[in-house]
Formats: C-alpha cells, sequence, structure tokens
C-alpha cells in the first residue's frame, strides 16, 4: 500500500516539517555447519522472473525439499498475492466480508463498494469513469489486511480505494490512496506498479497489451523468488553436481538483511524526514526499522543482527521470545548487571523483544505490528542536537550515499538523489545538494520527487529554478495542488502578485479543504489590487479554519483600514483582532498593532493607544527597530485622535 499524506501547503512539501524538526535467506548467520559459497557468485535476485515460463515451480522443489516447501507455502509471504477467480472469489469478497462495517470519512466524498455478479468481482464508485472496474486480484495474506487491484495496459496497476483491515473486521480507505483524483484509486506509473508486483508475484505474465495476467502469473512470494530461476539447479542436481542456485543465507549479515529489505523495506526508500522522526508508520516496514537499530548498524558486519535469526522464511510460525533472546545473549552476555539499575529483569529471564521491540498499533488503522527499531522501552526521538541524533543523521547519509551510486530505475534513481540532497542541505552542504537536485530534474522524477526537489532549491535560494520545476510538476499531474500551490506561493514571495493569482487559483479549486491555500490566494489578489477578491478568499480561509491567522491578520487590515472607505468594517476588524491577540495572550506585537488600529477605526482611541505602545515596546524588546518605528508612527495618529488609513502588517507581501 502506498504512502502518502493529506496536502498542507504548510509542510512545503516535507522540507518545513524536517527543517522544523531538525532545528527546533537460508537460518541466520551462517554457522559453523554451514554449507560454504558456491564459488560463482550467483545474481542476487532482485525481482520476480520475467517469465512463467522461467519457473520450475514450487512442485518441482518439493521433490527434494518435501517438507519445505510444504510449510513454506502456508507461508503468508507465499499467500501475499492472489488472483481472483471462481474458485477464489468468497475467500475475499464473500456475503459474510462484503457485510463487514466500510469506515469511510465523509470528506473522502461518496462511499465505494465492492459488488459480485456471476464470477466476477466489481468495484463501484460513485463519480468514477468509468463507474466500475473489475476486481482482478488480491494484495495481503489478509494475516492483517488486504487490498483488492486491478490492472491496465502499459505494466499499469491500480490499488483500488477500500481495504479491509483484519484488526478492525471492516473496510477502511486504502492508505496513501485517501486522495486520489480518481475515485477508483489513481493509476500508478509503469515503475511503481513493478515496485508492488516485485513483491507480491515470483513470476510475471502479460498478455498483448502488455497488461499483467495474474491468473498465468505465479503469485505471491515462493522459492524462485528469493532462490532465482530453479532450471540450472535442476539440471545440476540431474547430473549428480551442486550449485546452480542461490541461497540468501550465505550472503554476509548486513546483506541478508538488505535482500530481505527488498520487499521488507530499507531507510532510504522512506523520505528522511519519516526515519529522522521515527514516525509511527515505519513499524509497518521490518526490514527499514531494523537497519537503523544500534544491534544492526554499530556491530561489525560479521556479527550484525540479521532477519533469519528470528523468522524462518520456510515457515509460518511467528518468531519466539526465547529464539530472540538467544540472538541478544550474543552480544548482551549479562542482561542482568545491563537491567540492573531499572530493578533487573524477572527470574525467568525476561522477554527482550516485549521490552525492546514494541507492539505499534497506530501504523496500520490499529493493527498489531512490531517495531524492530530495537532501543529502550518507552525511548523518545533523539533531539538533532543529541550524539543519538547525528548518528541518525550520519548513519541514513551513508546508506544513501552507498545506493545512490547503484543502477536503478530512472525515477527511483531521481528519488534517491533528492533525498541525499535533502540530508545535505540539512547538513549546509549546499553546492553539493543542489547539484543532486538539478541531476535529479534532469532525469525522469515522479511528481511527489519533483515538488520536493523544487522546494529544496527554493531553499537554498536558486528560486528560478524551483519554478521551474513546479511548473513542470503542475504539467507533468495537473489535477494535483501541490505543485500549483508552491508555484504560487514563491511567486506571492517574489511579490509578483498578478503571477501568482493563476497558479494558488489552481489550487484552491484542487484542494477545497485547506484554508492555506486560500490565506496564500488572498494574499496575491491584495497585492495585485484586488482587494474585494481578496476579502473572499481570506472570509473562505476562515471559514475553513476560523482561527488562521494568515488570513485574520490580512483581512483585519482591510476592514480596519483600507484606504476606500466601502470596504471598511471597523466592528468587525474589532472583533476578529480581539481574538487574534487573546491568541498571543496580548503579547505578541503585529497582533496588538492590529488591534490598536481596529480600535482606532471604532473610535476608541485610549485602547488605540494602549495597544499600539505595548505593541512598540514589544517590538523594540525583541530588536525589530523597524517594526517599532513603524507602529510609533501609528501611535502619533491614535494620540492626535486619529485613525490610521493605508497598509497594515500581514496584508500581504
Amino acid at each position: 500500500m502506498r504512502g502518502g499524506t493529506p496536502f498542507d501547503p504548510a509542510r512545503r512539501a516535507g522540507i518545513g516539517v524536517l527543517l522544523g524538526f531538525w532545528t527546533a535467506c537460508g537460518a541466520g548467520n551462517p554457522s559453523a555447519d554451514a554449507p560454504e559459497a558456491s564459488p560463482e557468485r550467483l545474481t542476487i535476485p532482485s525481482h520476480p522472473l520475467d517469465d512463467p515460463a522461467e519457473a520450475v515451480g514450487a512442485d518441482t522443489c518439493a521433490a527434494c525439499h518435501a517438507d519445505i516447501a510444504a510449510t513454506q507455502a502456508e507461508h503468508p509471504m507465499a499467500r501475499t498475492a492472489t488472483a481472483v477467480s471462481e474458485a477464489t472469489r468468497d475467500r475475499w469478497f464473500s456475503d459474510e466480508m462484503l457485510a463487514r462495517a466500510v469506515h469511510w470519512p465523509e470528506a473522502l466524498g461518496s462511499r465505494p463498494a465492492y459488488r459480485t455478479g456471476g464470477e466476477a468481482v466489481r468495484f463501484e464508485a460513485p463519480g468514477a469513469d468509468p463507474s466500475s472496474v473489475a476486481v482482478e486480484a488480491v494484495f495481503g495474506s489478509g494475516l492483517r489486511g488486504l487490498t483488492p487491484v486491478a490492472f491496465a495496459p502499459d505494466r499499469r496497476l491500480r490499488e483500488l480505494r477500500l481495504s479491509f483491515s483484519r484488526a478492525r473486521d471492516g473496510w477502511f480507505p486504502t492508505p496513501g490512496g485517501e486522495d486520489d483524483p480518481d475515485p477508483l484509486g489513481d493509476l500508478d506509473s509503469a515503475e511503481a506498479s513493478a515496485n508492488c508486483l516485485g513483491c507480491h508475484a515470483t513470476a510475471l505474465a502479460w498478455d498483448a497489451e502488455d497488461r499483467f495476467d495474474p491468473h498465468r502469473a505465479v503469485l505471491g512470494v515462493t522459492c524462485e523468488r528469493c532462490h532465482g530461476a530453479g532450471a540450472a539447479h535442476v539440471e545440476a542436481q540431474s547430473a549428480g553436481a551442486s550449485g546452480g542456485i542461490f541461497h540468501p543465507g550465505r550472503l554476509p549479515p548486513p546483506e541478508q538483511v538488505a535482500f530481505c529489505g527488498q520487499c521488507h523495506r530499507q531507510p532510504t526508500d522512506f523520505e528522511p524526514r519519516q526515519i529522522l522522526a521515527r514516525e509511527p508508520g515505519l513499524a509497518r516496514h521490518a526490514g527499514a526499522s531494523l537497519m537503523m537499530s544500534a544491534c544492526f548498524r554499530e556491530s561489525p558486519p560479521e556479527r550484525a543482527i540479521t532477519c533469519t535469526e528470528c523468522h524462518d522464511p520456510h515457515r509460518p510460525d511467528p518468531a519466539t521470545p526465547a529464539r530472540a533472546r538467544v540472538v541478544c545473549l550474543r552480544c548482551h552476555q549479562q542482561p542482568e548487571t545491563l537491567h540492573a539499575a531499572a530493578g533487573g529483569i524477572p527470574e525467568d529471564g525476561g522477554d527482550c523483544a516485549s521490552c525492546h521491540l514494541p507492539t505499534e498499533r497506530e501504523a496500520f488503522h490499529g493493527t498489531p505490528f512490531t517495531d524492530h527499531w530495537i532501543r529502550r522501552p518507552r525511548e523518545p526521538p533523539p533531539t538533532p542536537a543529541s550524539s543519538r541524533g547525528r548518528g541518525d543523521l550520519a548513519w541514513l547519509e551513508a546508506l544513501y550515499e552507498a545506493r545512490v551510486t547503484e543502477p536503478h530505475p530512472p525515477e527511483k534513481t531521481a528519488r534517491l538523489r533528492v533525498g541525499l540532497a535533502e540530508l545535505l542541505h540539512l547538513r549546509g552542504v549546499r553546492e553539493r545538494s543542489q547539484r543532486l537536485l538539478l541531476e535529479a530534474l534532469a532525469g525522469s522524477p515522479d511528481y511527489e520527487t519533483r515538488v520536493k526537489a523544487g522546494a529544496l532549491l527554493r531553499d537554498g535560494g536558486r528560486e528560478v529554478e524551483a519554478l521551474a520545476a513546479f511548473r513542470d510538476g503542475a504539467a507533468q499531474r495537473p489535477e494535483k495542488p501541490h505543485a500549483f500551490f508552491e508555484m504560487g506561493d514563491l511567486l506571492l514571495e517574489r511579490r509578483d502578485f498578478a503571477a501568482a493569482i493563476e497558479p494558488l487559483t489552481t489550487a484552491a479549486r484542487l484542494s477545497p479543504d485547506s484554508a492555506g491555500v486560500r490565506s496564500a490566494l488572498g494574499g496575491a489578489l491584495l497585492g495585485a489590487g484586488r482587494p474585494e477578491e481578496a476579502v473572499l478568499a481570506f472570509e473562505e480561509a476562515l471559514a475553513i479554519e476560523p482561527e488562521a491567522p494568515a488570513a485574520l491578520g490580512p483581512l483585519i487590515g482591510i476592514l480596519a483600514a483600507h484606504p476606500r472607505r466601502e470596504l471598511r468594517d471597523p466592528p468587525t476588524a474589532l472583533r476578529l483582532a480581539e481574538g487574534l491577540a487573546a491568541r498571543f495572550s496580548f503579547g505578541e506585537p503585529r497582533s496588538l498593532d492590529l488591534l490598536g488600529a481596529a480600535y482606532a477605526a471604532t473610535g476608541d482611541f485610549p485602547n488605540a493607544i494602549r495597544a499600539a505602545e505595548r505593541a512598540a515596546g514589544l517590538a523594540a524588546g525583541a530588536g525589530e527597530p523597524n517594526q517599532a518605528t513603524a507602529i510609533g508612527e501609528r501611535l502619533a495618529l491614535y494620540r492626535a485622535g486619529r485613525p490610521w488609513v493605508g497598509s497594515l502588517p500581514d496584508d500581504g507581501r
């Protein structure tokens, strides 16, 4: 399931959040009796087989590995994708399943539904064109949940917008697709679709239109997804020889974890801010969390902890506390001494995992996930200035440095370059950061990567290149608001008010629930000499967010002191100004300056004087002499019994 967050212009495509945060495979490690690695270095399987004909199939493997094949067939990995057919339909779309509760927020529009008829299952979404699509497969074993999918020509897939949660025993919006413009669910790019199929299939199959064929493909993670095509191995065995097959368990420990991380993710698969802030959603992705753990990154490579020390990829049995404890004791040989300050450990030896790998339920609609970022119980994210915080940043940067040099598809190459650029930007290494951003934009970035690169270029002072990135993003995905907002907001900052109006108007249309977009649009309209329209935009913003300061300040300025008398409304200005100043406990100079102007507009000059005097004193005390001087000019008028008429702070840029 895709990641993603609702559009919020205050996030500045994720940059503001990150800068704000930072500034405020076999079975375990090779043992003595493990078979030696083959002298030849076989290619590490990094994607499904390109054709079902390349696969010998699990039944062939079972001829020699009967027990392993039988138990692996029941493993959730083997069941992580299923084609929808007459034989499998009722497993996911029985009358009982479809009668389960549907948790669908009203903000997402009319509720979609799955319908059965004959052999087919269709997903119907009001407002979609076409209104429904056939459900062709289900991704997910059902252990925690499932997402139905459909396929399209040109090797694209669509995650349908209604998924099932086992923990909630009901249907809910598919994570990452909540704000999809298409009511059925957006079609992913061919590269993004390949990423999905890479973790849900062993062998791929396509029809004449390059549409994925789930009935001919080998779905689920079976033998040959991890061990590679088995034909050469079968041939070698038939000739009495060995070799011809890949053994993940013989990889060095760090490479084993990276191998599992193809599907269970690596830290570089996420936004850097998500990793550095230790967002709860990371618990869904064990590989990424484990690779950020000190137990992994601070161990000698030959002794680093691996996934298969606790989890058997051939058996569906969950990891046990006893098995985890054995792994922990390999390095932490005197746990009693380590835990003395915490009151010791239970007489039975304790369960390391229950304390140091906590269960996270916020990651996925109440579904419990074991958080594999091993740490002390209830340990908060480190502060950026702490040694642990600096260590997280340095380690993440090193991971990006390693991955960015590897061959990847174009979209991923661009995303890795922008991720590394973001980390370098954070450390102040601006020249290389901007070079990486420009290289990414010259490639084939997806929409989100393009907008993020533009935001970083903007923060680095490369406004011309940032504007070009935003324009290209708007052309790439004209149905999404982010690039339009970023473009308009940058033009607004450059005081090119007239040029900012069009992209901000588009962003407002595409994000009807965003007060921030309407506030910015109001600022552009006001700066362009269109105050009547600006008032409407500010009022729309306040209807969405009644205390939005970016709309309140300029609106108060218009209602209290605009040169055009017909636009003034002193009583309303005073009511809004009192509320704004109260939000800051009457201790913030700009809001007090607005309050003074509103009092003066109503003829209450004694209160206007008191507000302006306090505002001027606070501004001077905060080292803002220009602001204090401007407030002083207004104060002189109030003392003379005259209101201020003209521009006020926050009434445009």
